[in-house]
C-alpha cells in the first residue's frame, strides 16, 4: 500500500483543504442541524436524519483517507456518502429552495475526491509504464549487487557435461602366418653315365 502513496504537492493539498471546508459547512454544521431538528421536532420523518447521519459519517471517513493519501480507498466511500447525502438534501431543497446553500457545497467534496483519484491513478499507470520500459530497454545482462548477474532477456540452460569418450581398444594385430615354401627339388641328372 505504501508504494501507491505519493507525496503531496500544492494542488493536492489545496483540494483537501477545500474538501474539508465544504464538509465543515455542509456535512458537519448544516447536516448536524438537520439531524437534530428531525430527531427532536419531526420524528415522523426521522429517516431523513438517519440518512444525513450515515452520509456525514462516510464523508468524514473519506476526507480522513484523503489526508492519509489513500485516494483509491477514499473514492468509493466518498461516492456512496455523496449519493446518500444528495438524495436526502434534494428532497429538502424541493420543499424549501433556500436550503440549497446549506447542502450544495457537498458537491465540492465529491469533485475533489474524483480529481485526487484520477491524479493518483495517472501516477500509478505512469510509474508502471516507466518500470516496464526500463526492463524492456535494459541490457541483456545487468549486474545487481556484488557479483550477481541477471539476464532479463534470455535464460540459458546449463550445459550438460559432455561425456568423455572412452579410448577405443586397439585390435590386436594377428601375427603374420609364416610362409611355407615347398622345397625345391634337386635337379638330378637322371641320365646315366655311359658305361660303355
Amino acid at each position: 500500500m505504501n508504494k501507491l502513496r505519493y507525496d503531496d504537492w500544492a494542488f493536492t493539498i489545496f483540494l483537501k483543504i477545500v474538501a474539508l471546508v465544504a464538509f465543515l459547512w455542509s456535512g458537519f454544521f448544516w447536516s448536524g442541524v438537520t439531524i437534530i431538528n428531525f430527531y427532536q421536532f419531526n420524528t415522523a420523518e426521522s429517516y431523513r436524519a438517519t440518512g444525513f447521519l450515515i452520509a456525514s459519517i462516510l464523508l468524514l471517513i473519506s476526507i480522513i483517507l484523503m489526508f492519509l493519501r489513500m485516494y483509491i480507498i477514499q473514492f468509493p466511500i466518498c461516492v456512496v456518502g455523496s449519493v446518500i447525502y444528495l438524495v436526502q438534501a434534494g428532497q429538502l431543497i424541493d420543499v424549501i429552495e433556500s436550503y440549497t446553500t446549506r447542502y450544495i457545497f457537498e458537491i465540492v467534496i465529491l469533485i475533489a475526491s474524483i480529481i485526487l483519484f484520477m491524479l493518483h491513478l495517472a501516477r500509478v499507470i505512469s510509474k508502471s509504464m516507466a518500470e516496464s520500459e526500463k526492463i524492456n530497454t535494459a541490457p541483456a545482462e545487468s549486474i545487481i549487487g556484488d557479483g550477481v548477474t541477471v539476464n532479463y532477456h534470455k535464460v540459458e540452460k546449463p550445459e550438460k557435461p559432455k561425456k568423455e569418450k572412452k579410448p577405443r581398444k586397439e585390435k590386436k594385430k594377428k601375427a603374420p602366418e609364416p610362409e611355407y615354401s615347398e622345397p625345391e627339388e634337386n635337379n638330378i641328372d637322371e641320365t646315366k653315365p655311359d658305361g660303355d
